[in-house]
């Protein structure tokens, strides 16, 4: 018989040994990638409570907006899974730099160097993140697919970073007048002329001192020597910031005395932009805010990005910090939330001239005016449909008489593109129709922004037509006035 087998009761009592739970360990490799991902929007944060909202609010800076945004972003960088990092990085990159340059703009002299790493370095973390996320999501693709994927981003990577651096009812029927010109068209030459555009001329009482557009978006000035018939010009020199930015400057309008300077910007603020790059976001808002103020019909970005006319002063031969025309006490009413520019005052300073986008007009590009009649402007008023019609009319220029206004418009039946038209006013102020001034300044091509010598004995406008040196040039015909 075999024994009976008893139970080892010592093995009851053992007592029962649980394997320790796993712990959830973030690779410190990972958390130091993450970290530096989330660097630039953790000292945006701080920055923006330390600077407060008395600092950062302002026409286009938000400080509710840019903290949470700051907070947001950082704590998506630092949790949020590797392939979200794509979306996030993307959007950041396209969002982020312009709120934090914009909420930063008014930032003091001792938190620049900061605003600095925060702007660019958002930028790059943005990057980072895209291609943090891309490499995770890749290595589960096969190789082919992964090739395609390398190659995709690649591109978009390589786009993105160029961006970045490269931010461093029917018209009233017509007629055709006398121009007010004699002589044919003659090039100012190439000391003036180049393979850029230069248009936009305005000039000092003694018709010797010329403020131009100049090099696409840049204004310029150079002075006469000698007689119209010499054409000799001096060099050409950009007014540098504060006028001539990063941004868009175009459009000068020299005072008689030649010391206060108007002219159409882009800029979002009266201070020079002090971040490059910073431009290259605020045009591709204008951009946004123009198509939906066309569809809409109201700007959903409070004209961030859209041309406002600014104003600076001479004072001890240096120009003044450039300051939005609404923000002058006894400027007449130019500036809204549209585009509002090309600015242009009669000869005895009492009546202004400008072209906008705003509601009650007839077409896109209108022309507004206002009087200054015992010491204060009128409201803004549509020149009317005699002038305006469906197409665009813009850059009005009184005659130095102030009998007629020269007009560009791009409305058909003309001699090209955009031509140049006059309207005179009659015995009780109005305004007469439209007519072509025809050749010898309307041609094939685009002929536009006429402007006259305080004399009245030269008409200037630019052109791109054959015999020029570039994009658009300024040309010149004598007057019989």
């Amino acid at each position: 018989m075999r024994p009976p087998v008893v139970a080892d009761k010592t093995a009851e009592k053992a007592p029962i040994r649980h394997r320790p739970r796993a712990r959830m360990r973030i690779h410190p490799r990972r958390l130091a990638g993450r970290s530096v991902l989330a660097a630039p929007f953790v000292i945006s944060l701080i920055l923006t409570l330390a600077l407060g909202p008395g600092t950062i609010d302002s026409r286009h800076g938000s400080f509710i907006w840019l903290a949470v945004v700051s907070l947001a972003a950082a704590l998506l960088m630092l949790g949020a899974r590797a392939g979200l990092l794509i979306p996030v990085g993307v959007a950041t990159f396209l969002i982020f730099p312009a709120l934090a340059g914009l909420g930063f703009y008014f930032a003091p002299e001792w938190a620049l160097p900061i605003v600095a790493i925060v702007f660019y370095g958002s930028m790059l973390a943005s990057l980072a993140a895209v291609l943090t996320g891309t490499v995770s999501v890749l290595r589960g693709w096969s190789r082919r697919t992964r090739l395609i994927g390398v190659s995709v981003v690649a591109v978009l990577v390589l786009l993105i970073g160029f961006a970045a651096v490269r931010g461093f009812g029917s018209s009233p029927p017509d007629q055709t007048a006398t121009s007010g010109v004699e002589t044919a068209a003659v090039n100012l030459g190439p000391v003036i002329n180049t393979t850029r555009r230069e248009s936009e001329a305005s000039f000092t009482a003694d018709g010797r001192t010329m403020y131009f557009n100049c090099d696409d978006y840049d204004i310029c000035v150079s002075r006469l020597i000698g007689r119209w018939e010499q054409a000799q010009w001096t060099t050409p020199e950009i007014v540098g910031p504060p006028i001539s930015t990063a941004y868009i400057e175009v459009e000068p309008w020299i005072s008689p005395a030649g010391d206060r300077l108007y002219f159409t910007s882009t800029r979002p603020f009266g201070r020079d932009d002090g971040l490059p790059g910073l431009s290259t976001y605020v045009d591709a808002l204008g951009r946004i805010t123009l198509l939906t103020t066309d569809r809409l019909g109201h700007s959903v970005l409070g004209g961030l990005g859209e041309d406002d006319i600014w104003v600076s002063d001479l004072i001890d031969s240096a120009w003044s910090e450039p300051r939005n025309l609404n923000d002058v006490s006894g400027a007449p009413p130019v500036n809204t939330s549209f585009f509002d520019h090309c600015l242009s005052v009669s000869a005895d300073g009492n009546q202004a001239f400008w072209t906008s986008t705003r509601p009650g007009g007839f077409g896109g590009n209108d022309l507004w005016t206002s009087r200054r009649i015992n010491g204060k402007w009128t409201p803004a008023q549509n020149l009317g449909s005699t002038i305006n019609g469906p197409e665009s009319e813009h850059h009005s220029i009184p005659t130095p008489d102030g009998s007629a206004l020269y007009i560009t418009s791009d409305r058909p039946g003309g001699f090209g593109a955009d031509d140049i038209y006059i309207t005179t006013r009659d015995a009780d102020g109005q305004w007469g129709r439209l007519a072509n001034a025809g050749p010898p300044v309307n041609g094939p091509g685009n002929d536009r922004c006429g402007s006259w010598t305080p004399d009245g004995k030269i008409f200037l406008f630019d052109s791109d037509r054959a015999g020029g040196f570039g994009s658009k040039d300024l040309w010149r015909t004598q007057s019989w006035r």
